[in-house]
Formats: structure tokens, sequence, C-alpha cells
């Protein structure tokens, strides 16, 4: 009997080498399982703009419950330097790169004129503070642009990066929308 199982294994696996595996098992899994999606450039860059704003909102939350808008200004900073590797003030550049390549447009120009003129009223009623996430989001689009960039070609410096950036704003890859009622 033992010899008979024997037999029967061996012959099994004979008949398996020799005629292999039907058509449906020769498949790869990848086949089967479709691979995981990567993430487009445009993608990766919101989802580290979507980090910075995250951490924006536990910035404004810390103060509204502290009655503090104080530290806004210097958590605004830190958050674009410790998520995107910014360096001081590095995003004002990126601002007034668009603003200088759209100085003809007057839709661009206008927004600018009432953005600053809401900025400096909420400067002298001392708000500025609890609405300056709010201001500042209004060019997140130009961030993403940026850090889109930065993903299409990863080993350009930062130079050769605003060079590209500034050929988004002049080719109208990136524009902003300026709020209503700031």
């Amino acid at each position: 009997m033992r010899s008979i199982a024997q037999l029967y294994v061996v012959t099994l696996f004979l008949v398996i080498l020799f005629t292999g595996c039907d058509d449906g098992m020769s498949q790869p899994i990848k086949e089967i399982i479709p691979p995981l999606e990567t993430p487009t450039n445009l993608e990766k860059a919101r989802a580290d703009m979507a980090r910075v704003n995250q951490r924006r909102t536990e910035s404004q939350q810390r103060a509204e419950t502290a009655g503090d808008y104080s530290t806004i200004f210097i958590d605004s900073e830190t958050i674009l330097i410790e998520e995107l590797d910014f360096r001081k003030g590095f995003w004002i550049e990126l601002v007034d790169i668009f603003r200088s390549e759209k100085s003809d447009d007057p839709t661009v120009t206008d927004g600018y004129r009432k953005l600053q003129d809401a900025f400096a009223k909420r400067l002298t009623e001392n708000t500025l503070g609890k609405f300056y996430f709010e201001y500042i989001g209004t060019f997140d689009p130009l961030i993403i642009e940026y850090l889109r960039l930065s993903y299409v070609y990863p080993t350009q410096n930062e130079e050769e990066l605003l060079a590209h950036f500034t050929e988004s704003v002049r080719n109208d890859t990136v524009s902003i929308i300026f709020p209503e009622n700031f």
C-alpha cells in the first residue's frame, strides 16, 4: 500500500512536470492584481500642501484656544520650512515672480490691490493673525506648482526650478484666485 502511494505521488509529479500547468496558472500575478497607481507629480505636490494646511489648521486652533494670534506668523514660516524644506520667505519670492510676470493683467493687479488693502485694514485693526492663513492660502497654487516642478525635475537646483516656475506663470500653467471678501 505504501509503495502504491509513493508510485502515485511520483506519477502525479511527472505528469505535472511534463505537461505543466493550465494556461490560467501561467499568468503572472501582477495581471490578476492590478498594480498600485503611482501618484502624479501634481498629486504629490497637493499631498505636500495638504500636510502644510493640516499644520496651519492646528496652529490656528491653538491660537484660537489661547486667544493669542501672534504665534501664527512664526508658525507659518516654520511650517513651510519643516514640511517643504523652504527657506525663510521663499513663498514670497514665488508670489513676487507671479506678480511681476502678470503685471499687465488687470485681473491680477486689481486682485493684489484689493488683497493688500484688506491686509492693511486687518493689520491696523490688529486682526491679521486671525485671518493670516486665509490670506496666504490665496497663494497656495503657486507653492503647489513649484513643488510639482520639483518632482518633475528632481535633480535641479532652486534657481533652475524658479526658471521653470517663471515659465509656468508665463504659460498660464498656474494661476491664483483672489478672495472676494477677505
